[in-house]
């Protein structure tokens, strides 16, 4: 049995420069959170939390019946990202290690989660593994239990950046050889998503 390693997909911003609400945007017949869940589910993870806004319309249905581990909802999503991963980082297992995912990434794959987890797994003592595409780092970013209480004080809407900036010394990563898996934040954003799916299936 592998390590308890838990991931926690952070899906409640506000699609404020999309507009509309872009974790529900179609993309390869299904939503864009449905693929971040599902591509988490046929990973090595033991279980997956996503932690939403509850102010998004249809959002809770669709996530509560993709099959995740556990729904949690965040009410102070207005507050930053950093509300979301304390939220989820909460619902954990005891001594679970956790790797955080976004809701926005459809490119992301089980190959690149477990890749992040292999990496953990062969590196005993590790605090943290990150993936990095061709060089460029990015998520999932994997936290081992002892750097939680350093998790538990980011605030605002910086995410974990802080926590990484300070043990940056201590960061493992795991080589994933394919182009980084960029955020869907704008209607630009995602028309590129669709153009580059369309060119795929020429």
């Amino acid at each position: 049995m592998g390590k308890n390693i838990w991931g926690i997909i952070l899906a409640s911003g506000c699609s404020t420069r999309m507009g509309r609400p872009k974790l529900l945007l179609p993309y390869k017949g299904k939503s864009i959170i449905r693929h971040v869940i599902d591509e988490s589910m046929k990973s090595r993870l033991s279980g997956v939390v996503a932690v939403i806004n509850p102010k998004i319309a249809g959002l809770r249905n669709e996530v509560s019946s993709s099959g995740v581990s556990k729904l949690v909802l965040n009410e102070q999503a207005a507050q930053g990202m950093s509300t979301s991963l304390k939220a989820g980082l909460m619902n954990l297992p005891p001594t679970a290690a956790a790797m955080v995912l976004l809701g926005d990434q459809p490119l992301v794959t089980s190959n690149d989660i477990d890749a992040v987890i292999r990496c953990y797994e062969a590196n005993e003592g590790t605090a943290i593994v990150q993936a990095s595409y061709q060089s460029k780092r990015g998520h999932p970013v994997l936290f081992d239990c002892s750097m939680f209480p350093h998790l538990f004080h980011v605030t605002g809407d910086e995410g974990a950046r802080s926590v990484l900036k300070t043990f940056a010394n201590q960061i493992r990563f795991a080589r994933i050889d394919k182009p980084f898996p960029d955020d869907i934040d704008t209607p630009e954003d995602y028309e590129q998503l669709l153009r580059k799916e369309a060119k795929l299936n020429e």
